[in-house]
């Protein structure tokens, strides 16, 4: 006796993904994805029109097993470049600062009739009206979560606010013994102050980013902006250079050095921190990023 098995499709532009046999078509060719990104594009299928959470997503695709937010953006960069969006492109994955990522393209959805064999039938498509009022429905959410975003941040830049940063702190070059816990408490400072702004995310920690070349682990890190600089000490003085580079561009937008007494370590790392701070409020500087 065959066995009867029900599946679960969805199709999107030129897209097909087959929930059973865990696939993904460009119209008839198959497009190699790993498990946790079609796992991950699943989730934003059955919320499709809908904000999810980074949380959301990862407790769906990881379970109970403790993964870095950069884990998630892995699996949306690798759905993007299957898709061949470009960074400035929103034709079917959005991320919605401070919130999650949305499917904004029209999905059709189709649970398959129970059928022998695993052979797959194409269904055929619904009545024009039906295709055509749920992609005027899907236009609208899209304008709700585009534009009207959209129009708070230009409304937020005239404010002094400015766009969402994603920034990475990477370690503080030294070359004294005692210098590399000064690096880590300034990192430490920097990750609190940075972290308590609603219009920055603050990367990860993570050791595998080589601080030798600032770009390349920048773009590992997938930040806009990366912090970094490097500890001196003379006698009974220290000196911290610090520097604020944009990935993008590969350039610096910002820097500062900041001299103390060794003696005022937390002085020394309040002040950093505060001066951080400061510049990204600039909108000058954001502009720029």
């Amino acid at each position: 006796m065959n066995e009867q098995i029900t599946s679960s499709m969805y199709e999107f532009g030129p897209f097909r993904l087959e929930t059973r046999a865990r696939r993904l078509y460009r119209e008839n060719a198959p497009i190699p994805l790993t498990a946790k990104a079609l796992e991950t594009l699943i989730v934003l299928l059955e919320n499709s029109g809908k904000v999810v959470s980074k949380g959301d997503l990862i407790d769906r695709v990881w379970g109970e097993t403790a993964v870095e937010e950069n884990n998630l953006t892995q699996q949306i960069s690798a759905l993007r470049r299957a898709f061949g969006e470009k960074a400035a492109d929103h034709k079917f994955i959005i991320t919605v600062p401070g919130r999650g990522y949305s499917f904004v393209a029209p999905v059709r959805h189709v649970n398959e009739e129970p059928h022998a064999n695993n052979v797959y039938r194409r269904p055929a498509f619904s009545s024009f009206g039906s295709s055509s009022a749920f992609g005027y429905l899907l236009a609208i959410t899209y304008v709700l979560i585009i534009c009207v975003p959209a129009f708070l941040s230009s409304f937020q830049m005239q404010s002094g606010l400015g766009k969402t940063q994603t920034i990475a702190i990477l370690r503080f070059r030294s070359a004294g013994v005692g210098d590399e816990l000064l690096g880590m408490g300034i990192r430490d400072t920097l990750r609190a102050k940075l972290g308590s702004l609603d219009d920055v995310d603050v990367r990860p920690e993570t050791s595998n980013a080589n601080p030798a070349d600032i770009v390349d682990a920048g773009r590992q890190l997938h930040a806009d902006v990366v912090l970094t600089g490097s500890i001196q000490r003379d006698d009974e003085r220290i000196r911290v250079a610090v520097e604020m580079i944009d990935i993008n561009n590969e350039r610096i937008v910002w820097g500062n050095t900041f001299d103390e007494s060794v003696t005022k370590s937390f002085e020394l790392q309040d002040s950093i921190a505060n001066a951080v701070l400061s510049a990204l409020k600039r909108p000058k500087l954001r502009s720029a990023i």
